[in-house]
């Protein structure tokens, strides 16, 4: 019973895709025409069919009354094999890249442009980093991107009929693919992998064909597709997938991952290699990004795949680009896109500021601003402002020619803060440079030392610093101190000494800024000898001495 079943399941799924990509038995074998106002039943054959004579079988299978003036809205059934069958052929749309048509008689054609033919037989193949966008006879389109090779196995048409039978193999690589809706049974768009076969009758989908591991993947964005391998069929709807590997059925249709979701995006981008950046996505292994000048993403200008969610953007001209990302699982299934507009204004790149370093400070010098030449500029804008908005400039200069500048009117203390802009030979700015800054800082006073000697000991004083400050006293037995007795840092502006006798020192101190920035020394002060009066008692002594005889 569950045999039978599965019989039956199998025997509805058959049928099923054979509907999708047929419209019947009858319409397989019968091209349907709607009569528009002019059509008589000769001109109608002469157009569509092998020979005129049809007109009276053409005549009896739908019971025309009136041939010569057939009534408009009038639907005509014609079988198949009266209908004008000849060879057609695709023309390549966009190029980019190097890329290489090779005719079916092994002839080479490196250089594609739009319009080059493409016929049975021929084999296209894309290098690194290129793409080639083809048309087909009914307007269908195929993208084929970079290191891939496809043949164009069968190209025709019915006539004027607007039927076209497109099959192609796609050897390796990827392709994007967006289809005509079939105009009848003769319509046909298949395209051949080495491990399975796609047929679609106007459906819009992706697929990847990969020489390492013989697979290939399809995923599906609108319409349908019959994807066929190993004699199974798997019928895939809009946001689905399968992964088909040479001697194996396609596998369940797994759905797409979703769209990832941007992180903020500038109103304009301008600086190089600005990453873009996106939120996660569970489920995803890696990312695809492109880049396109059109909103459809024909011929993309760039694309990476990366595991990370970011990815820097290539440097490219000044203007407006659409970007997308798409995620891809763990079999290789690439997800829904998710695209931005975004507005490149890099150029012309600014120059890139070398000296100062940045956050420098000055006592007694002003610094010399200097930066790089920029390949894109003929001259430079600068300014200079008391903020980091540049909303109290300074300095606004346009057309220096030189890559430095003299900051002799920045001598008051505080910060200060520079920017550059290149100049265009045609005159255009471009963005702004990283904005450095640098600090002007007075130098500190020479402190003056005040020395008050009593009984209990000599203590030196000096006027206290701002806050922050610390001093640093030494004390030498020479005024060059050479022969320091106190080297010492201190957070008091006072010293206590003690009184010393028989030798001279010197004395002296400086303020110490918080950034460590050493004052010039005060002036040095001598500190005399205490006075020695031992010798009073020694003549006292010895006078005693000589009365006591």
């Amino acid at each position: 019973m569950q045999r039978s079943l599965k019989q039956n399941q199998w025997s509805v799924k058959l049928i099923f895709i054979c509907l999708f990509l047929f419209t019947g038995v009858a319409s397989a074998q019968e091209w349907v025409y709607t009569v528009v106002p002019g059509d008589n039943l000769w001109n109608f054959c002469e157009k569509y069919l092998h020979k005129v004579g049809y007109w009276k079988k053409i005549q009896q299978i739908n019971n025309i009354k009136r041939p010569r003036r057939m009534q408009p809205g009038t639907q005509v059934r014609v079988p198949m094999e009266w209908i004008k069958h000849n060879a057609a052929h695709a023309e390549v749309v966009t190029a980019r890249g190097k890329a290489s048509l090779v005719k079916a008689d092994g002839t080479r054609i490196d250089t594609l442009t739009p319009g080059t033919r493409i016929l049975l037989g021929d084999r296209l193949e894309t290098g690194p980093e290129s793409n080639v966008a083809v048309r087909f006879a009914d307007n269908s389109l195929i993208t084929l991107h970079a290191e891939s090779t496809i043949r164009f196995d069968h190209l025709s048409a019915y006539g004027e009929t607007g039927m076209v039978d497109s099959r192609l193999h796609l050897m390796k690589g990827r392709g994007d693919t967006r289809i005509t809706p079939a105009s009848g049974p003769g319509s046909r768009f298949e395209i051949h992998t080495p491990s399975a076969i796609s047929a679609v009758r106007g459906t819009e989908y992706r697929l990847s064909s990969s020489d390492v591991n013989d697979a290939s993947t399809f995923e599906v964005l609108k319409g349908r597709v019959a994807v066929s391998g190993e004699k199974q069929t798997q019928l895939l709807p809009a946001r689905f997938g399968t992964r088909v590997e040479a001697g194996k059925p396609p596998l369940p249709p797994r759905e797409l991952l979703p769209a990832p979701s941007f992180d903020t995006l500038p109103e304009k981008i301008q600086q190089l290699n600005w990453p873009i950046t996106w939120q996660a996505l569970p489920g995803a292994e890696g990312y695809r990004a492109e880049l396109s000048q059109q909103a459809d993403f024909l011929s993309p200008l760039w694309q990476q795949q990366v595991t990370s969610t970011r990815v820097p953007l290539p440097d490219l001209p000044d203007g407006q680009y659409y970007f997308r990302v798409r995620g891809i699982d763990d079999i290789g299934l690439e997800g829904i896109n998710q695209t931005e507009r975004v507005t490149l204004d890099a150029h012309p790149q600014p120059p890139i500021p070398l000296s100062p370093n940045n956050a420098s400070v000055f006592r007694g010098t002003l610094p010399k601003l200097s930066w790089s030449a920029s390949a894109d500029a003929v001259a430079y804008r600068l300014q200079i402002a008391n903020d980091a908005k540049f909303e109290q400039l300074l300095v606004d200069q346009n057309n220096l020619d030189a890559t430095g500048f003299e900051t002799t009117e920045q001598k008051a203390a505080g910060k200060y803060y520079w920017r550059l802009f290149s100049i265009s030979a045609s005159g255009e700015q471009g963005p702004a440079s990283d904005i450095r800054e640098w600090e002007v800082k007075l130098i500190p006073d020479k402190p003056e030392t005040m020395i008050d000697t009593t009984e209990s000991g000599i203590t030196t004083s000096w006027r206290a610093g701002i806050a922050g400050q610390t001093y640093q006293v030494q004390l030498a037995t020479d005024p060059e101190f050479k022969e320091l007795l106190i080297d010492e840092a201190l957070q008091e502006s006072q010293r206590t000494l003690q009184p010393v006798t028989g030798q001279v020192r010197y004395f002296r101190v400086r303020y110490i800024e918080p950034d460590g920035f050493e004052g010039p020394w005060g002036a040095t002060q001598r500190i005399d000898p205490t006075p020695d009066d031992s010798w009073i008692y020694t003549v006292i002594a010895g006078v005693l001495g000589i009365l006591l005889l």
